[in-house]
Parts: C-alpha cells; structure tokens; sequence
C-alpha cells in the first residue's frame, strides 16, 4: 500500500515509473489476450523477405494463428478440398527452421547496436506454405531422398526450389568433433539421424553411412510438426517496416562505415 500511494504523488521520476507499469500491463493484457484466443504469446511477424512474393511483400504484418488453436492444411488438401489461403490452395506456416530457437529483442538488439552475430543456435522463422505432409522414409520429392522424419515439404511462393531443396552438403563432419559435441551437449537430436550443432549453427545429417553438415532453409529436412509456430491468418500492408526499420537503418550504417 505504501508503493501505491508512493506512486499517486507528483515528481517527474514516479510519472515515468507509472506510465511503465502502465505500459507493461497493457502488454502482458495484448499477449494474456492473444495466447488464450490465438494459441500464441505474440501473434504478429513482420515479413523480411520477398520469398512470398507477390502474395505476402516485405514490410507487411502478418497475424498468426497458433497451431494449438487450428489444423494445418496443405497445398496438396488445399487442391482437393478448395481450401485457398493468401491466392493459392493450402495454408503458409509459420515454423523455426531446423527446430531452432527464436532470436529475441535482446539478440537483435546486440547485433543492431554492438556488430554481435547472431546466436548460431537460434534463428528468425521461417513463413512459408505447406505443400504437402510427407512420413518417415517416404521421399521427400519426386526421385529425391527418403524424409528422416515426418513433417511437413514447404515452399515460398516466389522460390523455385522447396526449402528441402534449397541449400547444399557442405562435406563429412569430422567424428571426433561430432563425438566431442556430444559429450558437451551442444549437438542436439532434432530428429532420426539429425542433429544441430549449437556452436555452429549447422545442421547434420546421417546418409550413406556418413554424418554431412548441410546449410539452407531447413535443407534435405521436412519440418517437423512441432517446429510449426502456427498458421498465418491476415496480412496488414507495409506496416511491418515500423519493425523493419531499425535493422534497414543499422545495416545501412554498417555498410557506410565499412
């Protein structure tokens, strides 16, 4: 009771400490709100890239729809049953590529501020369609490799390649780093026969009786249902760049300075 009749008083400091709890209750409220409507803490992402181009353009906000709270249909469903999302059949998923974790604030912010690279452990999602549901063992494309595991074959729709074609073998990992990895715990199962490397970023994966470490969107990988953050629902034109902004800026200035 004391703090509250602290904070009724006047002083520069106690008007700036109200409007911040103010501030900060009104978000816990939008995020309390958002997770118990739409499945998800926050539901907005802005799009960084032109890869679903025309029909989602960098700038925009996108509203998503946790996958607690919907069911994912694919291009190849999407065909059959008409179900038509954002121009095209089937539902764009919004998913962390590899299983990995999201960059926060406070990583985007050491990189925009301090030149920090970005924690190879962690990655901004991935939004995408889903074509198609593949299952263990079944081939991921017509003539490629048999999927690892189950999950799902995704594409944006301005790419040419699937993201499970778009990257490349990078060669055979060494064993005695594979191995000592392990033993710290920084190279993480995300799947059969896959791994991520929290040091590097990369991921590996099991063929031919060989460990390779691969690069690209979430390459010669299905993504796996749980990776999926959730689906998109509505796209808000060029708002997203108030998001975008400071990274646009903080790159320029890099590049100047450099």
């Amino acid at each position: 009771m004391r703090l509250i009749e602290w904070l009724k008083g006047e002083g520069t400091g106690r008007g700036f400490l109200r409007d911040l709890i103010f501030v900060v209750l009104v978000v816990g409220a939008i995020s309390a709100i958002s997770q118990i409507t739409l499945g998800v803490w926050t539901p907005m992402v802005a799009v960084e890239s032109g890869s679903m181009d025309p029909n989602m353009k960098i700038g925009d906000i996108v509203l998503i729809q946790g996958v607690s709270k919907t069911n994912v249909i694919t291009w190849e469903n999407g065909e059959t049953t008409g179900h038509d999302t954002f121009n095209n059949p089937g539902d764009v998923i919004l998913y962390r590529p590899y299983g990995k974790e999201k960059l926060t604030l406070i990583d985007q912010a050491f990189h925009l501020f301090l030149r920090k690279p970005y924690p190879p452990e962690k990655a901004t999602p991935i939004i995408h369609r889903a074509l198609c549901h593949v299952e263990e063992g079944e081939l991921m494309w017509e003539g490629g490799p048999p999927a690892p595991f189950s999950g799902y074959i995704t594409k944006g729709d301005n790419n040419t390649e699937i993201d499970q074609r778009a990257g490349e073998i990078l060669g055979v990992v060494n064993q005695k780093y594979f191995h000592d990895q392990q033993m710290k715990g920084e190279m993480i199962s995300i799947g059969k026969d896959a791994y991520l490397d929290k040091q590097t970023g990369l991921a590996f994966i099991d063929m031919d009786n060989e460990t390779y470490a691969v690069w690209g969107i979430n390459y010669m990988m299905p993504v796996r249902d749980e990776w999926v953050i959730g689906v998109a629902r509505l796209r808000i034109p060029l708002i997203g760049y108030v998001r975008l902004l400071p990274s646009i800026v903080g790159d320029e200035i890099r590049d100047l300075l450099s």
